[in-house]
């Protein structure tokens, strides 16, 4: 009987280990996803985050400046900070509205959030501003 009780015991202990295994090897993976200001390494949004705005998760938009931005498209990105006062005008996603994305840790400014009453909300992040881990 108590052969056959620690045979149980080291059973239970094995799949623990490897429960914690598996979570650690988890938690690491998240972290290689992870997209991070590259002025001063906040974490700003995930690998997972990305999402497809027009059949697409990456677009090139020229602002009325003449600047050229390449962004990626997120669900969230809670590493940044939304400023500024919601406007449509010069959209580069009809329906939406759009304030400024800006760094959590350093505040540099990292792209737009974007606002649609009917579609919901996702960010415009520039991708050169981002480093992926």
């Amino acid at each position: 009987m108590l052969l056959f009780d620690f045979f149980n015991f080291d059973e239970r202990r094995s799949v623990k280990i490897e429960e914690l295994i598996q979570a650690e090897n988890e938690e690491e993976t998240e972290k290689e996803e992870t997209f991070r200001c590259v002025n001063c390494g906040h974490d700003i949004t995930t690998k997972k985050d990305r999402i497809a705005i027009h059949d697409e998760h990456e677009h090139t938009f020229v602002n009325p400046g003449g600047y050229v931005y390449h962004i990626g498209c997120f669900c969230k990105a809670p590493g940044c900070i939304q400023a500024g006062t919601s406007t449509a005008e010069h959209t580069w996603f009809r329906g939406y509205s759009w304030v400024y994305a800006f760094c959590g840790g350093c505040m540099a400014h990292l792209g737009w959030a974007y606002h649609s009453g009917d579609a919901g909300h996702f960010y415009g992040l520039i991708l050169d501003r981002l480093a992926f881990y």
